[in-house]
C-alpha cells in the first residue's frame, strides 16, 4: 500500500501550477501563494522600546507556473510584507499587489502575461495592460506605499491595509512609462529624485528624470538620450546632482523580442557607464558621461557633492555577471564564463568610490577600494543619504569561511568604515540566507549609524522564516530579538522602515477586535471578468 509521500510523488500538480523544475520554483524558493497575517508575532527575547514602526518588504512570488520554463524570478507577482511593530510587540500581514496582472491572471486561474519585459510573448488580449508586477521594492511616500517595478508605473497602497489604490502618476504629472525601482529621498527636505529608462517604450535609449517636492509637486523633468540601452536599475542622487548607472546588461532588440528572446543579455563589449546631471534646472545637453571597464554595478550603496566640485559614488562593483541569468546572446545561462566568478586568487567583488568631474576631458573613471568585502545589498543610516557619511551596512558572504552558504545567498551582515575599510560582522551561519537591512535610528537626532536594524532571514534549516532585530552598534553579538513566523518566505528584493510618526494615527495593521468589515475589506477578491480563451 502506497504511503502519502509516494502518491504525492506520482500525482503531478495541475498545469497551472506545475512550476519548473529549476532553482528558481523549487525548494526554498519554491512560490509560497499565499495571504494572511499573524497578530502578536512569537518574539525571542526583546524588542527595544525604541524601535516603534513598520518594516516594509517586496517579495517576488509567483502565483501561476511561467509560461516559459526559461522565465527569471524577477518575474513573480509582487506580494508585500509587512511586519508593525510596537511596545516590544509585532504583528505581521502580506498581501499582494492588485496589479493589471495579479487581477487578469487570478480571474483566468493561469498565466496570461508572458516572459520578464517581454510583451511580445503575453496574451495578445494584454498586450496593452501596465505589465509591472510591483515585486522590486516598496516606499513610503505622500503618506501611502508605493510598489515599484522599473519597467512601469508605481503602484500606490494602504498603509495599514495593504489594499492597492492603483496606478500612480503623481497626479497626472508623470508621463514616463517606466519607473526606477529605486528613488532616492532627501531626509533633509523630502525630495524625490526618480527616473526611467526605456522612456519612450521597449528599446529606446530614453531617460526621462523627474524632481518632486514631498507633497508630489513637479519641480523639476528632463529628457536625454543615454550612449546604450542597458539596465538601468538603480541610481543616485546628492545635494546638487543626480548620479545615473549603465551596467552592461544590454536591452536587446525589438526583433529578438518578438523572436522571444528574454529583454536583457550581458554585453561583454559594453563598458560599465554612468552619467551625472544637475538636480536642479537640468538641460539635456547638461548630461556627462563615463566610462569603467565591463564590470557589475547592482546598487547604489550613497553619494555626495565633494569640496573639489566633483561628485562621489560609492557601490559595490563586481567583476563577473551577477545576474548570470542574463547570459550573453546565444549562451547558456547556467554554463556562461561572465556569469561565474574569478579565481580564488582575484578580485571578485568590492565596495568603491567613483569620482566624477563635471570638468573633466577624459571619460574614463577608475575606482578606488574603501572595503574588501564580497557583499551587495548596501545600506546606509538614510538620515545621510545624498551627504557625505562614515558608516556602511552590507549583506555578505561570511569572510570567515571558504564557501558560500547553501544556494549562494548571502549570509553575513558587515558594519564597515568607509573611511578605513575596517569593518565587523555577525554571520547566520551556513544554513540561513540574510536579506538587505533596514536602518533605525535610535533617536531621531542620534549619531550616524547609532540605531537598529532589521531584517528577514530565510533558515533553510527549519524551514521557516524570520524577522531580526540587531543593535547596529553591537552588530557582532547577534539578534536582540528575533520575531518568529509559523512559514516560509522566499528570498525577498527591497524594502523600507517607516517610524510610527509617520505612519496615519490609526495605524492598527492586524485589527483583530473581531471580523470588522474593515478586515472583511481587506481581504475581500474583487470579482473580475476575463475574455474566455477561444478555442
Amino acid at each position: 500500500m502506497p504511503d502519502i509521500a509516494e502518491v504525492t510523488e506520482k500525482l503531478q500538480p495541475q498545469a497551472e501550477v506545475a512550476f519548473p523544475k529549476t532553482p528558481f520554483f523549487e525548494g526554498s524558493e519554491l512560490p509560497c501563494r499565499f495571504e494572511g497575517e499573524v497578530y502578536n508575532c512569537v518574539v525571542r527575547g526583546t524588542i527595544p522600546k525604541e524601535v516603534d514602526g513598520t518594516y516594509y518588504r517586496c517579495m517576488p512570488d509567483a502565483l501561476w507556473a511561467p509560461q516559459y520554463e526559461d522565465d527569471v524570478f524577477i518575474n513573480g507577482d509582487g506580494a508585500i510584507d509587512a511586519i508593525r511593530i510596537h511596545d516590544g510587540h509585532a504583528d505581521f500581514k502580506q498581501k499582494y499587489v492588485r496589479t493589471s496582472k495579479f487581477v487578469i491572471e487570478r480571474a483566468a486561474r493561469q498565466a496570461v502575461f508572458g516572459k520578464y519585459r517581454n510583451r511580445y510573448t503575453d496574451d495578445p488580449r494584454v498586450k496593452h495592460e501596465i505589465h509591472s508586477t510591483a515585486n522590486t521594492h516598496i516606499i513610503f511616500f505622500e503618506k501611502q506605499l508605493l510598489a515599484l517595478k522599473e519597467d512601469s508605473p508605481p503602484y500606490a497602497m494602504d498603509p495599514d491595509t495593504l489594499e492597492t489604490k492603483g496606478a500612480y502618476d503623481f497626479h497626472g504629472q508623470y508621463t514616463a512609462p517606466t519607473f526606477t525601482a529605486h528613488p532616492k529621498i532627501d531626509a533633509s527636505n523630502g525630495e524625490m529624485m526618480t527616473m526611467g529608462y526605456e522612456a519612450k517604450g521597449d528599446g529606446t535609449t530614453d531617460v526621462a528624470y523627474y524632481l518632486f517636492s514631498k507633497e508630489g509637486k513637479k519641480l523639476e523633468e528632463c529628457w536625454f538620450k543615454g550612449p546604450y540601452i542597458g539596465m538601468m536599475h538603480d541610481m543616485a542622487a546628492t545635494d546638487k546632482w543626480v548620479v545615473f548607472t549603465i551596467p552592461p546588461l544590454q536591452a536587446q532588440s525589438l526583433e529578438s523580442l518578438k523572436a522571444g528572446s528574454k529583454h536583457f543579455a550581458w554585453a561583454e563589449d559594453k563598458p560599465l557607464t554612468f552619467g551625472i546631471l544637475p538636480r536642479y534646472n537640468p538641460k539635456p545637453e547638461d548630461i556627462r558621461w563615463f566610462t569603467y571597464k565591463n564590470a557589475f554595478y547592482g546598487h547604489t550603496g550613497n553619494a555626495f557633492d565633494g569640496d573639489d566640485g566633483c561628485v562621489y559614488l560609492d557601490a559595490p562593483l563586481t567583476y563577473f555577471n551577477k545576474f548570470w541569468f542574463f547570459p550573453p546572446v546565444g549562451q547558456d545561462p547556467m554554463t556562461a564564463p561572465s556569469g561565474k566568478p574569478p579565481g580564488r586568487d582575484q578580485l571578485q567583488s568590492h565596495y568603491v568610490r567613483w569620482r566624477f568631474d563635471p570638468n573633466a576631458t577624459d571619460p574614463r573613471v577608475e575606482p578606488v577600494e574603501l572595503v574588501n568585502a564580497d557583499g551587495e545589498m548596501p545600506k546606509v543610516d538614510d538620515r545621510f543619504a545624498g551627504k557625505p557619511y562614515n558608516t556602511l551596512f552590507l549583506a555578505m558572504h561570511d569572510p570567515t569561511k571558504e564557501n558560500g552558504p547553501v544556494g549562494g545567498i548571502y549570509n553575513a551582515i558587515a558594519k564597515c568604515d568607509v573611511n578605513t575599510g575596517k569593518l565587523v560582522h555577525w554571520s547566520a551561519g551556513d544554513h540561513t540566507a540574510i536579506h538587505e537591512v533596514a536602518f533605525i535610528p535610535r533617536t531621531p537626532d542620534s549619531p550616524e549609524a547609532d540605531g537598529f536594524l532589521v531584517t528577514i532571514a530565510n533558515r533553510r534549516d527549519t524551514k521557516l522564516s524570520c524577522i531580526l532585530i540587531l543593535d547596529a552598534q553591537k552588530l557582532a553579538e547577534g539578534p536582540l530579538a528575533i520575531i518568529e513566523l509559523p512559514f516560509r518566505l522566499r528570498n525577498g528584493i527591497h524594502g523600507s522602515w517607516v517610524p510610527s510618526t509617520e505612519l496615519p494615527s490609526d495605524n492598527d495593521l492586524c485589527d483583530m477586535s473581531g471580523v470588522t468589515d474593515k478586515i472583511r475589506r481587506a481581504y475581500a477578491g474583487k470579482p473580475v471578468s476575463f475574455p474566455k480563451f477561444k478555442a
